[in-house]
């Protein structure tokens, strides 16, 4: 199996910590349930976005002429 490339490892990182921010604002879940679902999203949200330095380096950031 191929490795995923860093690019992809950060998108889901992201795409992690957009459903962190939503969750705090679902009423459907109690304290609890929320403070569990946050810790392990965080860490997932994390240990992807380590894996994505290891696996190849961040890209340059374009800079915007204007």
């Amino acid at each position: 199996m191929a490795e995923i490339d860093p690019h992809t490892l950060r998108v889901a990182a992201s795409l992690i910590r957009s459903r962190i921010a939503r969750l705090d604002q679902d009423g459907r879940l109690d304290g609890l349930q929320r403070l569990g679902a946050h810790r392990t999203l965080t860490q997932l949200a994390t240990d992807l976005e380590i894996s994505a330095d290891h696996v190849g380096p961040r890209p340059p950031r374009s800079r915007r002429t204007n």
